[in-house]
């Protein structure tokens, strides 16, 4: 084979390589939608809350909606189906990471104060 025909071969397999390894990485739209939410609020109580997402390549937009309050996230990414967002209020921060599987997602989360809890979520049907 010449040595032209395997550099072409191979730039073909590095290329295909990394468009799966990307794939991989930031999958197409994972999350984009509204999720129905539940779990541990900071004193421990059961709260529900809504997340509303937008996907774009690796970075999470989005907010967060408990009762009538609506709070934009503040910094979001997703690797592989790894979902890491950040909601900044006016006197804490707080952390979330859950696993994406099947239109729905488990996760903790922590704040400034040292609280921590358990959330989880269903995307809501047909969006």
């Amino acid at each position: 084979m010449k040595v032209k025909t395997v550099r072409q071969c191979l730039s073909a397999l590095f290329a295909i390589a990394f468009m799966m390894n990307a794939g991989h990485l930031y999958p197409a739209d994972l999350v984009s939608g509204r999720w129905d939410c539940s779990g541990d609020g900071v004193n421990g109580e059961a709260v529900q809350f809504v997340l509303d997402l937008k996907q774009s390549g690796g970075q999470v937009t989005g907010s967060v909606t408990h009762g009538t309050n609506v709070v934009d996230i503040s910094k979001g990414s997703i690797e592989g189906n790894k979902l890491e967002f950040v909601v900044t209020t006016d006197d804490n921060h707080y952390v979330s990471v859950g696993i994406v599987e099947n239109d729905k997602i488990i996760g903790t989360w922590k704040d400034d104060n040292g609280a921590t809890g358990k959330w989880q979520a269903q995307r809501q049907a047909g969006k």
